[in-house]
């Protein structure tokens, strides 16, 4: 189990940003045994279990501006929220872990005088994996991002983005494109791996997860291209994560 003090890191559900409003975080992961001893056997026999992950969160219950408490609550009664954990706060480069999960737990605990805290576990839905951020920005015209040495991906490997748009500012009909490419040096021949949905201004702040196959090539460095179009002077705050799991 590690726990992360929550001054510093980066918790995200959905398309929501809820750090700095948290006391505490525990990422723990198990693999718990499975027995499958015959009656014949003359030692117990044990084979590995099913990978299982919870996110334990501990703050405090308000509801005054802004409303966090309000939006975490409403989270808790939904299915297969996205949650993201950085250790190292939220910047582009830095490692975390993401998953889909389900409340196991949401105890709220309070004596007389104290506050009331607002603890949550999220129990994971499916396989987490390690994310890297490979942009955290408000853009408002075309850009690459930095590209980062993630390594080679094989093709028995599901490489997986998550997208998530924190707010929308200034006025007018402008769209955003947001696509995840690799190559093998100096992105002269990049290849696009994971495109995200067309965002404009009316899509609000949202978030959304596209994967795919591994490239089982050479392909090592990896970046975020983001391309603005329309007419209008819109900025677009965005978070995009980035990792692979064993399909």
């Amino acid at each position: 189990m590690a726990r992360i003090s929550a001054k510093s890191a980066g918790l995200l559900v959905d398309e929501f940003d809820f750090s700095g409003v948290s006391n505490s975080m525990d990422l723990s992961f198990t693999e718990a045994p499975v027995d499958v001893t015959a009656f014949a056997d003359t030692d117990m026999t044990y084979i590995q279990g099913k990978p299982s992950f919870s996110f334990d969160v501990s703050g405090l219950w308000s509801t005054a501006s802004p409303n966090y408490d309000g939006e975490l609550f409403t989270d808790l009664t939904a299915t297969n929220r996205r949650v993201g954990i950085y250790p190292g706060g939220l910047s582009d480069g830095v490692f975390g872990y993401e998953g889909a999960t389900n409340i196991s737990a949401s105890p709220r605990v309070s004596t007389v005088g104290d506050v009331i805290a607002c603890n949550v576990t999220w129990q994971g839905a499916s396989a987490p994996f390690r994310s890297t951020i490979l942009r955290y920005a408000t853009d408002s015209s075309s850009a690459n991002g930095t590209q980062y040495t993630l390594g080679t991906i094989a093709n028995t490997n599901t490489i997986i983005g998550v997208l998530r748009l924190l707010e929308i500012g200034g006025s007018g009909n402008n769209t955003l494109d947001v696509k995840i490419q690799s190559d093998t040096s100096g992105f002269s021949s990049a290849t696009d791996r994971l495109t995200f949905t067309q965002l404009n201004q009316g899509s609000g702040a949202t978030f959304e997860t596209q994967t795919a196959t591994g490239p089982a090539g050479s392909d090592n460095i990896w970046r975020v291209v983001v391309t603005i179009g329309g007419a209008g002077s819109r900025s677009f705050k965005l978070i995009v994560g980035f990792g692979y799991y064993v399909t």
